[in-house]
């Protein structure tokens, strides 16, 4: 059996109180690839919808094109957890793989989602060192935090670190 990949990925972005919904192109790179990459700062997204997240239903106008800046992103939700992982996070670890479960703070929201790690890693050092920007988290419910009504659900989230203010876990 085959594995393809899809060359375009619907995602939503969140960000300052809004939500872009949008496919990316992910024909030459996967999503995750291109969050995580460092020497990239935008993105960009094709038959974009803004909205704002008090009222995710009522879309406030859209775009052919949209630039993303990923330093000001708060996280994107995939609804396919295979187009958020990087390349080297599809493939197993010799220890293992482990879901963590884990709750973030984040400004308007709260996600609650797994990380999905090697065996013996311990999330602090995930969380709080490297040079990575983002850090991925799956099967993942986000909630507004003026309204818990308001939630959004997908396969996996690629939450910006520095906007992270507060992350619950069950062990460490």
């Amino acid at each position: 059996m085959q594995n393809r990949r899809s060359t375009e990925v619907i995602a939503e972005f969140f960000a300052h109180g809004y939500r872009v919904s949008g496919s990316f192109d992910a024909r030459q790179r996967t999503l995750g690839d291109m969050i995580y990459d460092i020497n990239t700062s935008y993105l960009t997204v094709e038959n974009a919808y803004v909205s704002s997240i008090q009222q995710p239903g009522e879309i406030s106008i859209n775009y052919p094109i949209a630039v993303i800046n990923k330093t000001d992103l708060t996280f994107v939700l995939t609804i396919e957890t295979e187009d958020a992982l990087r390349r080297d996070q599809r493939y197993g670890s010799y220890l293992g793989l482990k879901l963590t479960p884990i709750f973030i703070t984040l400004p308007f929201f709260e996600l609650k989602g797994f990380l999905r790690m090697p065996g013996r890693f311990d999330p602090l050092v995930l969380l709080s060192s490297g040079s990575e920007r983002f850090v991925t988290l799956v099967d993942v419910t986000a909630r507004t935090t003026f309204d818990s009504e308001i939630s959004f659900q997908g396969g996996a989230a690629l939450v910006n670190k520095p906007q992270i203010s507060f992350v619950g876990l069950e062990k460490l």
